[in-house]
């Protein structure tokens, strides 16, 4: 299931770009976190939402200092450019474009990928999730670190895409499809930005990471506050795998008990699916699902 080197693996992304003096107060004040502190190569996930506390947008932030590359969904794209655009006050200095086709997000995964990172002069054992790391023109950071296998993240110019690729293919890597890499991510508890997910509540998908209700208002502040408030997040998101595939919506257990598949991709001989589900539900037991054919069983990964 984990290539014992290295698999690498595109996952198709629109990227919008914000720039000018003014940009990133303009953008901290509709993301539901706070990056009014953020600094040159700063990388982080974050989420716009509507007035009811639904997502609109999730996006992964690459800092360039006088601008803000933000890499999303493409069927997200028109919606987070005109809520960007329609809020710009008449006094602020904000520009948003798009920067479609310019910038290509590679995942790297197995084993052993440092081997290959090496030898673009990179240290892996300074990489972090919280930061980029410049090589030539290209950008990466580690965004899980664990004991049987790293998942390194690139960005890297279209103009530069062929040659790294092949540097990498050269030395060992091996291409993945793009539902590998959703699969890993998944595996390991990120919801990628390639899973649709505006609409929902971030609470019900375990995302309260992504939520600073200290920061002031955003959109749909009021709501994730009396949310919490209140008791009221009963929800998560956890991983599962299965021999088939899930199909996306709701499913019901033979437990009678409800749970969402948001997403289902192939991992090797089986299928990495993310579950949103009541946080009483025990999902270290074995799991049935009702289907139309037959009864499927779905393991905690």
């Amino acid at each position: 299931m984990i290539p014992p080197l290295a698999q690498i693996v595109e996952i198709p992304t629109s990227v919008t770009l914000v720039s000018g003096k003014d940009a990133r107060n303009h953008l901290n004040r509709m993301l539901t976190l706070d990056i009014s502190k953020d600094s040159y190569l700063t990388r982080k996930e974050s989420l716009i939402c509507d007035l009811n506390g639904r997502i609109t947008s999730h996006q992964l932030h690459a800092d360039l200092g006088d601008q803000i590359l933000l890499l999303h969904h493409e069927s997200i794209s028109e919606n987070l450019r005109t809520n960007l655009t329609s809020g710009i006050p008449w006094n602020e200095e904000i520009q948003i474009s798009s920067g479609d086709g310019a910038i290509r997000r590679i995942l790297i995964f197995g084993k052993n990928p440092e081997n290959l990172l090496e030898e673009f002069g990179l240290s892996c054992t300074e990489l972090t999730s919280e930061l980029w790391t410049e090589f030539d023109d290209s950008m990466v950071s580690i965004i899980h670190n664990g004991a049987d296998f790293r998942i390194y993240e690139l960005l890297i110019p279209t103009k530069n895409y062929g040659e790294v690729i092949q540097a990498l293919e050269t030395i060992g890597a091996i291409s993945g499809s793009v539902d590998s890499g959703i699969a890993i991510t998944s595996m390991v508890g990120i919801v990628d930005l390639a899973i649709k997910i505006d609409g929902k509540i971030p609470f019900d998908l375990g995302l309260e990471s992504r939520i600073d209700l200290k920061k002031g208002c955003y959109p749909g502040q009021e709501i994730h506050a009396r949310m919490e408030s209140r008791g009221a997040i009963n929800k998560t998101a956890s991983s599962f795998s299965s021999n088939v595939q899930l199909p996306l919506g709701k499913v019901k257990t033979t437990e009678n008990q409800q749970m969402e598949v948001i997403s289902s991709n192939p991992l090797g001989d089986k299928w990495i699916s993310i579950l949103v589900h009541r946080k009483e539900i025990d999902i270290h037991s074995n799991i049935m699902l009702k289907s139309k054919e037959d009864e499927i069983l779905i393991k905690s990964v």
